[in-house]
């Protein structure tokens, strides 16, 4: 019999579908008893009305609820404060943590297998209390460079590292720091739910000029180059954007050829991405970006369409299948000279790459490095 899963999370269950909730999803679907524990706070929340309504929910609706209709996985939103000060922390160890061990041992039938994301004092102080029979570092961030993350969160990931019976990273840069601490740390990139965006590749064939741009996921200004974004519609092209977008210049969203979709359920994304020409992923240079390789990555390549992407190091080892842009004007460049790039060979190795990194492959990679270690 499966050991249950405890998935100590870093985003909430209903924000935009990640790594996160996929691993839940699959270690249930798998047979696995999981409880995937919503985000116990990395730095201070906004002042904002989505952060209060967060706050109230946790307040009204604490404990465990069903998410999906699979027997296998639930849903626990933990009460608990940012790991950003002492006073915090120390209302954290004495009232919030005994709770969230308490509800979360009475949901385990026994030990579990516990899966880290957040490498806070927060999920160091929980591990002990569930006793867990193996516990996986899944790095999937540069926490450090986290705007209002933790003084200590360096350090506090390298004691999470050092206890972890098992560190997977999403990227090679990833890999290549942690792995100076863990030298038996893995790679494990992200993938993609194939027969779910496969059939969009039947609705573009080479030659054809490009109309239709589309950038989705979490367009945060944080990471995302606006101003590529801007040029692209400057230049003439529709630019579809699906997700939510925070830090855009004033009007952006108003701007002549801009088709603001909106928030969509990762289900319903193939949808919103049906007509598109190619996909833009505009990521700004910096700490925040440097060690990802984002989720969207394999999505996009399994319609087949091409894909410009800023020069991240996780994007640059895919240059054989994705255009790279160093500035706005080279995305423009790239999109408009599509007739002369594209060819059926080149779509192909697309979609078969995408194929090759399904979420269904990637999830056996990671199921049997647990079963290995657990011997």
């Amino acid at each position: 019999m499966n050991p249950p899963v405890v998935v100590l999370a870093g985003v909430r269950w209903d924000f935009l579908w990640q790594r996160h909730q996929t691993l839940a999803a699959l270690f249930a679907r798998a047979g696995y008893s999981t409880v995937f524990v919503e985000t116990t706070g990395l730095s201070n929340p906004r002042p904002n009305a989505a952060s209060a309504r967060n706050v109230l929910a946790r307040l009204l609706r604490p404990g465990e609820r069903r998410a999906r209709p699979e027997e296998n996985l639930s849903v626990y939103s933990p009460l608990a404060l940012p790991p950003t000060s002492e006073a915090f922390r120390r209302a954290n160890e004495r009232f919030f943590i005994p709770r969230i061990a308490h509800d979360l041992r009475e949901k385990l039938a026994a030990p579990p297998i516990l899966v880290a994301y957040l490498p806070t004092r927060t999920t160091l102080d929980i591990i002990p209390r569930l006793e867990p029979r193996l516990v996986l570092y899944d790095c999937a961030d540069e926490y450090a460079a986290f705007p209002g993350a933790p003084r200590d969160i360096a350090a506090t990931e390298r004691e999470l590292i050092r206890r972890a019976d098992l560190v997977s990273c999403t990227s090679s840069h990833l890999l290549e720091r942690v792995g100076r601490a863990r030298p038996d740390a893995f790679l494990s990139g992200p993938g993609v739910e194939y027969e779910l965006f496969e059939p969009l590749a039947d609705e573009r064939k080479p030659g054809g000029s490009v109309r239709t741009v589309c950038c989705f996921g979490n367009l945060d200004g944080e990471r995302i180059d606006f101003d590529a974004l801007e040029a692209v519609a400057a230049a003439g092209f529709e630019l579809r954007l699906v997700g939510g977008v925070k830090g855009a210049p004033s009007r952006f969203l108003r701007s002549p050829g801009v088709d603001y979709v909106g928030e969509v359920a990762h289900r319903d994304l193939p949808k919103a991405l049906s007509g598109v020409d190619a996909f833009v992923l505009p990521y700004k240079a910096n700490g925040l970006t440097r060690g990802i390789s984002p989720a969207k990555t394999y999505e996009c390549l399994a319609t087949g369409r091409p894909v410009v992407s800023a020069p991240l190091p996780a994007m640059k080892e895919l240059s054989e299948h994705i255009y790279i842009a160093h500035a706005p004007e080279e995305y423009v460049g790239i999109l408009k000279n599509f007739e002369a790039t594209e060819t059926e060979e080149g779509i192909r190795a697309r979609r078969e790459l995408a194929r090759r990194n399904s979420w269904d492959a990637r999830f056996a990679e990671i199921e049997e490095a647990v079963w290995r270690k657990l011997g």
